[in-house]
């Protein structure tokens, strides 16, 4: 994979740190030990003054860039793919984002909060600890709504949504299959 990287010299990445593709840290932000940045044919930006902890990951992909903005405090083992996050904003210990969500300014995830795909989260939206904010704009769903949110997630399609694989039809294995065969072959075409 070819390396695009612009790190700021005055942004601090503690040991251990990977670095994967192209990525911009801006500057006096901290990237902590452990924490794994890898863009697979998309775009990483990190902002300035952003803090970003141990052992967080970090993904973009070919169709879903990343962007952090400035003053964003990512927790330890948060894990954020392809999403757009606003200035000033908080992701607590084990928060997930997944693609094409949005974050405006303020939006705090909270302990083990997810933020689903393709999800809109206004100014100062918040997720509580372990609650799913999914849909435009976010719905906030507990985790008694489970059943509720994976109802709305079905018509919306995850796989089509961030693999562009029409599912209709297919067994579990042959998604399955087709999902790593589309990664892997996106993932060649990056690398050439």
């Amino acid at each position: 994979m070819s390396v695009l990287q612009n790190i700021h010299p005055s942004a601090i990445l503690m040991k251990g740190v990977v670095l994967e593709g192209d990525i911009t840290i801006g500057e006096n932000s901290y990237i902590g030990a452990g924490t794994v940045l890898v863009a697979n044919g998309g775009k990483i930006e990190i902002g300035k003054n952003t803090v970003i902890m141990e052992n967080a990951v970090i993904r973009s992909s070919r169709s879903f860039d990343c962007r952090i903005g400035d003053h964003v405090l990512v927790g330890p083992k948060a894990s954020i793919t392809g999403s757009q996050i606003a200035d000033a904003c908080f992701i607590a210990t084990n928060g997930t984002i997944f693609h094409g969500s949005t974050l405006e300014t303020g939006t705090v995830l909270a302990v083990n909060g997810i933020i689903h795909i393709d999800t809109h989260c206004p100014e100062n939206t918040f997720i509580p600890i372990n609650h799913i904010g999914f849909g435009k704009p976010a719905r906030v769903y507990s985790p008694a709504e489970i059943p509720d949110f994976h109802a709305e997630l079905r018509k919306t399609g995850f796989v089509k949504y961030v693999y562009g694989i029409d599912t209709q039809g297919l067994s579990n294995p042959e998604v399955y299959q087709q999902m790593t065969e589309k990664f892997l072959s996106n993932l060649k075409e990056t690398q050439s």
